[in-house]
């Protein structure tokens, strides 16, 4: 049986949890879509503490996780722009651990996500890049009504073989002002 899973925004007891959940996603293979070596992602739990505080102040930003039994297993982040010219955009991210992959968790952050933004007064842009070979991913993405702006060719390297980043991005249309 399948216990229950809580989606939610994260609070700063979350820390210690999302950066266990990250470090054991760097280790899996294949290895998912992030840039990171296991080795170079070492956090201290203040600064993801901190990192949720910021978040939850930001009109434009999001932390949320995906929790079962008191364990993190999942987590999506929404980082906006801080400029004037770019207030109006936040750059996704998403992680799901392997043993929770296919279950629902990734569809249920990124509907948690996408409803926050659509009901958001300020987000008209979410963007995200995804790794090009990643077909179940930009499928996710595609069914939330992402679309593919662009390609970051020889972006990344993994075990010397170059990795192509795709561009998709989904738009919202607010009226002019809305954000006041």
């Amino acid at each position: 049986m399948t216990p229950p899973v809580t989606i939610r925004e994260a609070v700063p007891a979350d820390a210690a949890g999302y950066i266990r959940l990250i470090k054991t996603i760097l280790r899996e293979q294949p290895p998912v879509d992030t840039p990171y070596a296991p080795e170079e992602f070492d956090p201290p739990v203040e600064r993801i503490a901190a990192r949720i505080l910021a978040a939850a102040d930001e009109p434009n930003s999001l932390f949320s996780v995906a929790v079962a039994r008191g364990e993190v297993i999942g987590a999506l982040t929404c980082g906006g722009g801080s400029l004037r010219a770019d207030g109006h955009m936040t750059v996704l991210g998403v992680y799901v651990a392997k043993r929770w992959r296919d279950r629902g968790v990734g569809r249920g952050l990124m509907a948690y996500a996408v409803e926050w933004a659509r009901s958001s007064p300020v987000i008209e842009r979410v963007e995200l890049e995804v790794y090009a070979n990643n077909a179940r991913a930009i499928h996710l993405y595609e069914q939330f009504g992402f679309e593919h702006e662009g390609r970051k060719r020889r972006m990344y390297y993994r075990d010397g073989a170059p990795m192509d980043m795709l561009i998709m991005a989904l738009l919202f249309d607010k009226p002019a002002g809305s954000e006041d």
